[in-house]
């Protein structure tokens, strides 16, 4: 794999355009803690990994988050399913995906959602080709309440299978990628209209800030010479 380019995707907001489904499904949330429901800004300007520190700016008791995660947890994941049953991938994500196996670049998914349900979509939108694997978790989703581990497994993933960091790049809509991209000396891309806003994307400094997926072709062109057609 020494000269193998490696792509490595988020997967809510990135590939898949579900960030409203995710507010309404979070509101869902607050509302079982005693908040009232936020609006779509506000979430943009909360919304954060570790999830207990969305939970916290927006009034939560952290001590009845801890003691109800599963509870909590069960009312995210069964309105977050119903509503995001039919979503799309977002704007321009075939036609990169189908851009980078052309130029014979692997891509996977990093994500801190759950494999099962990634898999699910990725059957239902016929997609999976595109990906070789997917590192996500095997829970039932409670576990990024308090931590992630996107960085330890990626980190891992690289070693055991001989990707080099320079033939590598990160994207997604998260300060997690920006911040796993400065560990592991990959680039990092962030996209715009995802789960934060522009300001808090810019914050966390990743290489490169795009609003559509097709915008990677051109950064990809200048890092590894890949002909944009």
């Amino acid at each position: 794999m020494k000269n193998q380019k490696l792509a490595i995707f988020d997967w809510n907001g990135t590939i898949l355009a579900d960030t409203t489904q995710a507010w309404v499904a979070s509101n869902k949330c607050l509302e079982f803690y005693g908040q009232a429901p936020i609006s779509f800004k506000r979430q943009r300007e909360t919304f954060d990994f570790p999830i207990i520190h969305y939970y916290k700016r927006n009034g939560c008791c952290i001590d009845k988050v801890l003691e109800t995660k599963t509870e909590a947890n069960e009312i995210f994941q069964s309105s977050y399913d119903a509503l995001a049953a039919n979503a799309r991938t977002r704007r321009g994500a075939r036609d990169l995906l189908e851009w980078l196996r052309k130029n014979n670049v692997t891509c996977i998914i990093l994500s801190n959602y759950i494999t099962t349900k990634i898999v699910a979509h990725l059957e239902r939108l016929k997609i999976e080709h595109y990906f070789s694997y997917v590192s996500a978790n095997n829970c039932d989703g409670t576990s990024i309440l308090s931590s992630t581990n996107k960085l330890e497994r990626l980190s891992d993933f690289m070693v055991k299978r001989g990707y080099r960091p320079d033939n590598a790049f990160i994207i997604g809509d998260s300060r997690e990628e920006p911040e796993i991209g400065r560990h592991l000396g990959i680039t990092s891309i962030g996209i715009t209209g995802g789960c934060i806003n522009e300001k808090r994307l810019r914050a966390a400094k990743p290489d490169h800030l795009i609003h559509n997926l097709s915008e990677t072709k051109k950064i990809l062109h200048d890092k590894w010479d890949l002909p944009i057609s």
